[in-house]
């Protein structure tokens, strides 16, 4: 949606003159136990979705969304509540839970 102008009105972002959603504001790890526990989704499925599915449909797929020979290493681990634990970018750590 390049070029729209959009605002977030009770987590939920729309155009400005409300005629459609824009966007979602849940954070990634924040979808992914809706995806399994409200939709019923298994774990690896709703880790695909939140990966090489975005990397799909925004044509980065070459490179980004799966741990593959070539791919950037782009890793993010999480606890058990899906909070971030440590975060890799490139290959280089990039976040640590302290």
């Amino acid at each position: 949606m390049r070029g729209l102008e959009l605002e977030v009105h009770d987590g939920v972002g729309m155009l400005l003159d409300r005629t459609a959603f824009a966007s979602s504001t849940t954070m990634l790890n924040q979808m992914i136990p809706i995806l399994m526990d409200t939709v019923g989704v298994p774990l690896v499925e709703a880790i695909r979705m939140t990966s090489l599915t975005p990397a799909r449909v925004t044509g980065v797929d070459d490179r980004k969304g799966s741990l593959e020979v070539g791919k950037d290493t782009d890793i993010a681990i999480f606890e058990d509540d899906f909070s971030a634990w440590r975060t890799m970018i490139r290959g280089q750590w990039a976040y640590a839970a302290t």
